[in-house]
């Protein structure tokens, strides 16, 4: 069941938010990257973990929880169902950092 929507912890802010920690105006991006969501971002996430059955794609793992760029947006990559797969971040072994940053040398 979702969860409730509730206000965003930056000072001052009364954006309504559910399932991020701060709303899309107080999201930083990661460092060198522009990246900010688009909208229907959490609809395109959710489709794209249930596709792939919340494994990640980098170590074949259960509990997958955030989705990843094929090809980074930086090189022309879009934010479309068929670039983007299951990937380990916020729950070990962190999958997404470890490919991110083997991408970001390239």
């Amino acid at each position: 069941m979702p969860r409730a929507p509730r206000k965003c912890p930056h000072p001052g802010c009364t954006a309504l938010i559910r399932g991020h920690k701060y709303c899309d105006e107080h999201t930083e991006t990661w460092e060198g990257s522009e990246w900010k969501r688009p909208p229907g971002w959490d609809r395109i996430r959710r489709e794209v973990l249930e596709r792939d059955g919340y494994r990640c794609h980098e170590c074949g793992g259960p509990n997958a929880d955030t989705v990843h760029h094929r090809v980074m947006q930086s090189r022309g990559g879009a934010d479309d169902p068929s670039n983007l797969v299951a990937i380990h971040d916020r729950n070990p072994p962190h999958c997404h950092r470890t490919v991110t940053n083997r991408q970001r040398v390239r």
